[in-house]
């Protein structure tokens, strides 16, 4: 299933980490964004601050993950990734939905991204067949943009609301679970407490369904389901990459037209710090805030993974910083400038996998030596948008919320998912 790859060095001066030989841009399933192995060394100025995770468990020199580790990368072949394979399988989904009178699945705009892709459709076309594939048996599909729009508004309200700066983003579950397990209440209360769309899709349509899965990018998104507040909403979830040789033997099986349908998008593209690769939080927030004739700067800070946006009103005063910070590289030093209190922001929308959920490790594995992440991802940013239509997203005072709550793990054996 692939060899870990290990980082070979990391050294820490001032607020900034530097790690050599290794590229941020990842393969799904070939790179580890989790410094965990033991040759990696840190030093770092803030003893407060816990980069490396302590989830490897050493035994006769074995190196075993828990089931509730993180498995944003996919990288680690553990019994725990052959344990959520087993429970939550495209064999397990398969068997399930024959026991059941009205099964759902909801499939996520970068999912269905990887998918148009890889089997050359259209966006449109793709959503069109996986309709008939799953009308063929007797499942419903969704498509969970719908389910992003409420997130969204539900993540504006709570920001207006809110005393507590930095807000951040909580939709990444790798992210979440790093800091559950790394980082103690000082951050973990600056987390947002809005669900994500898997998770207010499952609480919407539990009540019209008796079985509900999704297909996600990220191999974390088993992790959320199964979360004890979540109320088993979700009952399984399928990666990208798990259904595609299913899907594959399914258009070969049965006669499947491909048709153009109108899809919605909440992907914005026309500014140039939008960033379509995750859901846009950070996008609508600034939107949200927004008044005419303001001026709204994007800056580039240590990489194109991290990015600063200033707004200014019609005089050029400032009226805030926020910034979108993807990958646990980037992740470390948001949480020193916190931790240092030298943090500028009021709103950060973060991802534990470089470049965002496009990139997550449960999207299709690319061929090797023929396209790197990096380029393709911007390809799959096209195949969100294009031909859409721009989902309203007027933003109503008065809504349902849709609410959860982390906490720090202070004895993993008392862990509970």
């Amino acid at each position: 299933m692939g060899e870990h790859k290990l980082i070979k060095s990391l050294t820490m001066f001032s607020s900034t980490i530097k790690i050599s030989s290794v590229s941020d841009y990842i393969i799904p399933s070939q790179e580890c964004i989790k410094p965990l192995m033991k040759n990696v060394k840190l030093q770092l100025d803030d003893p407060s601050i816990q980069l490396k995770p302590n989830l490897i468990k050493n035994q006769n020199n074995v190196a075993k993950v828990s089931l509730q580790d993180c498995l944003a990368c996919s990288g680690c072949v553990t019994t725990a990734e052959t344990i959520l394979i087993q429970t939550q399988s495209l064999e397990e989904f398969l068997q399930a939905i024959k026991k059941y009178q009205n099964p759902a699945i909801g499939i996520s705009p970068q999912a269905r991204a990887s998918l148009s892709y890889v089997l050359n459709f259209t966006d449109s076309e793709m959503h069109s067949i996986l309709h008939q594939i799953f009308q063929e048996m007797n499942v419903k599909l969704y498509d969970m943009t719908e389910y992003m729009k409420i997130a969204i508004n539900n993540s504006i309200q709570e920001f207006k609301q809110t005393n507590i700066t930095p807000l951040l983003c909580s939709e990444c579950p790798g992210w979440v679970c790093y800091a559950e397990k790394t980082l103690d209440e000082s951050i973990i209360n600056h987390m947002s407490k809005v669900k994500s769309p898997q998770q207010i899709f499952g609480a919407i349509q539990k009540k019209n369904h008796d079985y509900i899965a999704t297909i996600m990018p990220c191999y974390d998104k088993k992790l959320e389901a199964v979360r004890q507040e979540n109320n088993e909403d979700i009952n399984i979830v399928l990666s990208t990459r798990e259904i595609e040789q299913f899907v594959k033997d399914y258009i070969q099986k049965i006669n499947i037209i491909p048709q153009q349908i109108q899809l919605q998008t909440m992907a914005i593209n026309f500014q140039e710090y939008h960033n379509t690769s995750s859901n846009n939080y950070l996008d609508y927030i600034i939107q949200s805030v927004l008044m005419p004739n303001w001026t709204v700067k994007y800056n580039i800070r240590k990489n194109k993974d991290f990015n600063e946006i200033t707004i200014y009103n019609e005089k050029m005063e400032l009226q805030g910083i926020y910034a979108r910070v993807f990958g646990l590289k980037n992740i470390a030093n948001l949480i020193s400038q916190i931790k240092t209190k030298t943090c500028k922001y009021k709103y950060v929308e973060i991802m534990a996998c470089p470049l965002g959920c496009l990139n997550g490790g449960g999207q299709i594995q690319i061929q090797k030596n023929t396209e790197k992440a990096i380029d393709l991802i911007p390809k799959l940013k096209d195949i969100m948008i294009s031909q859409k239509v721009q989902l309203d997203n007027s933003y109503q005072n008065e809504q349902e919320i849709f609410l959860t709550q982390f906490k720090h793990i202070k004895n993993e054996n008392n862990f509970q998912w």
